[in-house]
């Protein structure tokens, strides 16, 4: 018997929940969302009960009733402390969708401004102006909406979404673009392998963006210095001599970059001085690498990118450093602490016609280089503020340099 009662009372309220949901609305609400050109339209359709409980939710909720009940039932909900999405999906719960499509359609991310490095370009940099982004506030968007309704069933609403800027502009970019080192050191006497070795390296190198943080490696950047690579034979030290390798003159290269990154208030990581003291450059204030053990390393301790721009002439190798403009200026200084007298001068007869003209009258002498008596010195970085104060003196590195012979070369 029991169970035949429940049957009848289900039938009941199936039959209650039905007639509460047969009578439709007279004509459905429409809500248009619009931002420029693009629009969206909703329409609060009719929703056909499934059974009685979806039947009663349904009508309590009011969502199948006449606009007037509809907002009724959700100002209740804004009674209650709902914010208005909320209060209004209780009796549109298939608006929803629709605002959700318009918010994602009109939203959009902001671009930041972009810095473009052309080195080898009639300007070196390139920047693209930023552009803001948009951001929709929804519970705004909802409060609009249940605001038009009360006014009319067909309301056309303007969304207003909130500007958002880019993080980085066009003038934080152009703060960037300051040149903060150049430096330049002279290879006119070189022969034609020497210079193209040292551009080659300068090349490779050119156009180089350290990030903060980065750290730069020479021999990474440059790679092997071998005929493959394109390098060519020219004079390189091994062992306190001057002979023939390939990549000659390439230390040049490094020492004009570790000048200039010095000067451009770089953290040095690794840097190591020649056995010999090279003729370009104050002693203390070289760079020898090779494709072994000695590298030229150094970091961007900063907070903003550096960019690095080289290029050999015909007579200089040259090295700039651009980025945010530093709140004083360096200067280098060596410091000789003892210098020995020269060995004496050696004499080779230049059959290969490498140092002289090979039209050159038997005989003839030309001196290629000075020797150089054993030499120790000390590096320093002087620090000057805008006034050209001097306010730090900084001792970097000791160095000590073998005795090299002058070189005077003989026709045959």
């Amino acid at each position: 018997m029991k169970r035949v009662y429940c049957v009848l009372f289900m039938i009941f309220n199936l039959f209650i929940a039905l007639f509460l949901c047969a009578f439709k609305p007279d004509s459905l609400t429409t809500i248009t969302l619009k931002y420029e050109n693009y629009s969206i339209t909703y329409e609060d359709k009719y929703i056909e009960p499934t059974n009685h409980l979806v039947a009663e939710e349904l009508y309590y909720r009011k969502i199948n009733a006449d606009l007037p009940e509809k907002i009724c039932a959700v100002e209740k909900c804004l009674y209650a402390g709902a914010d208005f999405k909320t209060a209004m999906l209780y009796s549109f719960p298939l608006l929803e969708k629709t605002v959700d499509t318009a918010i994602k359609n009109i939203d959009k991310e902001p671009e930041n401004s972009k810095i473009i490095f052309t080195p080898n370009g009639y300007k070196y940099f390139r920047i693209i102006t930023e552009k803001s982004g948009r951001k929709t506030d929804e519970d705004s968007l909802y409060s609009s909406i249940y605001c038009s309704l009360k006014k009319t069933k067909s309301p056309i609403i303007n969304v207003t979404p909130n500007e958002i800027k880019a993080d980085i502009t066009t003038e934080d970019n152009m703060k960037l673009t300051n040149l903060r080192a150049r430096f330049s050191t002279d290879y006119s006497a070189s022969n034609e392998n020497r210079k193209h070795n040292i551009r080659l390296a300068l090349s490779k190198i050119n156009g180089t963006i350290l990030e903060p943080g980065d750290e730069f490696s020479f021999n990474e950047t440059v790679g092997v210095r071998n005929e493959r690579a394109g390098f060519k034979e020219a004079k390189i030290i091994v062992k306190g001599n001057y002979i023939k390798g390939y990549g000659g003159g390439v230390c040049q290269a490094s020492t004009t970059l570790y000048n200039c990154a010095l000067l451009a208030d770089m953290q040095i990581t690794m840097a190591n001085n020649h056995s010999l003291q090279p003729s370009y450059v104050a002693p203390s204030f070289d760079a020898m690498v090779n494709s072994g053990s000695s590298d030229l390393k150094f970091t961007n301790s900063g907070t903003t990118p550096v960019f690095i721009r080289c290029y050999g002439t015909d007579t200089s190798a040259v090295v700039e450093f651009y980025g945010t403009k530093m709140p004083y200026y360096i200067q280098t200084m060596s410091e000789e602490i003892y210098k020995k007298d020269p060995p004496g001068d050696r004499e080779v007869v230049d059959e290969k016609y490498e140092y002289l003209e090979e039209n050159s009258e038997s005989g003839t002498k030309k001196r290629i280089w000075y020797g150089k008596g054993e030499t120790k010195s000390k590096g320093y970085l002087l620090y000057y503020n805008e006034q050209n104060e001097l306010i730090n003196k900084k001792l970097i590195r000791t160095d000590t340099y073998s005795a090299t012979y002058g070189l005077i070369a003989i026709a045959p």
